[in-house]
């Protein structure tokens, strides 16, 4: 709902923004004599009362800073004549910031990069850029002071550069107030020799080129802006590999049994379950979940938390009579690459709850294949934005082979993402193996533990929106004592997860989920 009153914000300021433009445009090209030789005597002497008369001055002034074609001399010196020098001058002052005011804001909707390219390839335009950037009022002040430079184009600079508004009042109403003045008491003559018939074309041509550079710019970064990040599974309907080190914490049979949920639910595939320990027995704890057609695979040599055994040989001994053919798994590559050469490209979604052994292996092993088939990684890993985390320093040379040979986006459900996050029973559950997970790591009623790893999956299934966020794109490194270091990194596509919900409200959202089923 977010995203679609954005791209409805963003529609109507661009249909506004033309529609501007196109009615000053318009108002140049239909009444371009009228407007160069307008009679602001004429208008005055026509007026019913002083107070009309002043009034029409001030939407003169408005035209004005809305057409910038205006000659301000054949105002400044009609005033001068139809009031008092006193009262003519003050009149000028107020239409003057009534003008200023009103080019600033057209500066705002015509501005942008376009404008500022043109002010650094001019050397007035450039140097009112680098004084602003500066804060170099005074500078600025003396631009306003000096007749050479148009008020109106002056204005629509510093609106598109987004000068302070404040600062901008003051400084334009300083610099111009002497020329006010000496052209309201003394006449035309100093004003001659601006070539205002030249600039007034040029104006014109300016802004029209201006808008359908801005159009062009808009609509790019429009569709750049609304492209995702990450596309939820519930959207993008891509298949799923489970990537899980069972046994050490009971949090991962939750998770499973989330992502299961959620493939019945937004009718995406599961492709296989791998485990990236060395205990066999995790094996077994997926099928009793999952069901004993699961495509599982293993980590293989170096021993990788061979010693989780809190739960996984009670549960897959309790749920299988032949134990043994429960805990069958092929070797982790092989389980990778069999499941990625008949996927289609970019189609594939990683889920990993566990290290990145099994991973590592794959992309040293065929990165083309991986890097074409496999869309993203959702990995409850490491701690933003800086520190140590159990799955990263369980192997750490597999978090950096990661890091350095995926190309696609990482999605990082850090450490405190699912700290707080509490969930589990809080009642007994018959012939319910992630039920017997959680009692028999828990050990005492209730049985309920920190949802790390379900925040991965519910993430990678349901993406932003009421739960959670995603910070900026960040630069991810591990040193080589495990410990994940982050920068804000606008070319990078490793981005880490924000909960957006108190944590007890996420736990029984969780809860309601799977655990009370």
């Amino acid at each position: 709902m977010k995203k679609k009153f954005q791209r409805y914000r963003h529609a109507i300021g661009l249909f506004a923004r033309i529609i501007a433009a196109a009615a000053i445009i318009a108002v140049i090209i239909w009444k371009f004599r009228e407007l160069q030789n307008i009679d602001v005597r004429a208008l005055v002497e026509a007026s019913s009362s002083t107070l009309a008369a002043i009034l029409t001055i001030l939407g003169v002034y408005l035209i004005k800073g809305i057409t910038f074609v205006v000659p301000a001399s054949l105002v400044y010196i009609a005033v001068g004549m139809a009031f008092k020098p006193v009262a003519a001058i003050f009149i000028n002052l107020a239409g003057i910031l009534i003008e200023i005011f009103v080019s600033y804001l057209a500066g705002i909707i015509l501005g942008g990069d376009f404008v500022t390219r043109k002010l650094e390839g001019n050397k007035y335009g450039a140097k009112i850029l680098s004084l602003q950037s500066n804060r170099k009022n005074s500078a600025i002040f003396a631009v306003r002071f000096l007749p050479v430079f148009p008020i109106d184009l002056v204005s629509l600079f510093l609106g598109a550069i987004r000068m302070k508004l404040l600062p901008y009042i003051l400084v334009s109403l300083g610099g111009i107030m002497p020329r006010v003045i000496l052209f309201t008491l003394l006449g035309d003559g100093i004003y001659d020799y601006i070539p205002m018939k030249a600039i007034i074309p040029v104006a014109a041509i300016l802004i029209a080129v201006m808008l359908i550079v801005w159009i062009i710019r808009y609509i790019i970064k429009s569709r750049k802006e609304e492209a995702p990040v990450y596309i939820p599974l519930c959207e993008s309907g891509n298949a799923v590999i489970f990537d899980t080190d069972m046994g050490p914490d009971c949090d991962d049979a939750g998770a499973w049994a989330l992502l299961l949920k959620y493939a019945e639910k937004y009718n995406f595939r599961i492709l296989g379950a791998a485990n990236c320990t060395s205990n066999k027995y995790a094996n077994g704890v997926i099928r009793a979940i999952g069901g004993n057609e699961i495509y599982v695979g293993q980590h293989i040599g170096e021993k990788i938390l061979p010693d989780g055994d809190r739960y996984n040989k009670a549960v897959t001994e309790k749920y299988f009579a032949d134990a043994k053919d429960a805990c069958r798994a092929d070797d982790d590559v092989d389980f990778y690459r069999n499941l990625l050469l008949k996927a289609d490209k970019n189609s594939v979604t990683v889920i990993t709850v566990g290290t990145f052994s099994n991973i590592a292996k794959i992309l040293d092993a065929e990165p083309k294949l991986f890097n074409s088939k496999v869309k993203a990684i959702v990995a409850m890993a490491g701690k933003f934005p800086k520190g140590k985390e159990f799955n990263i320093e369980s192997d750490i040379p597999a978090a950096k082979t990661v890091l350095e040979k995926f190309g696609n986006a990482i999605i990082f459900s850090d450490f405190e993402i699912g700290a707080d996050v509490v969930a589990g029973f809080e009642e007994e559950k018959e012939n319910n193996p992630v039920y017997d997970c959680y009692k028999l790591y828990v050990g005492k009623e209730p049985y309920k533990r920190s949802s790390w790893d379900l925040t991965a999956v519910h993430f990678a299934a349901e993406g932003e929106g009421k739960f959670y966020g995603l910070t900026p794109a960040m630069r991810v490194s591990i040193d080589d004592e495990g410990c994940m270091l982050t920068e804000k990194d606008k070319h990078s596509n490793r981005y880490f997860m924000k909960r957006m919900v108190a944590a007890d409200v996420l736990a029984r959202h969780l809860e309601d989920e799977i655990f009370c089923c």
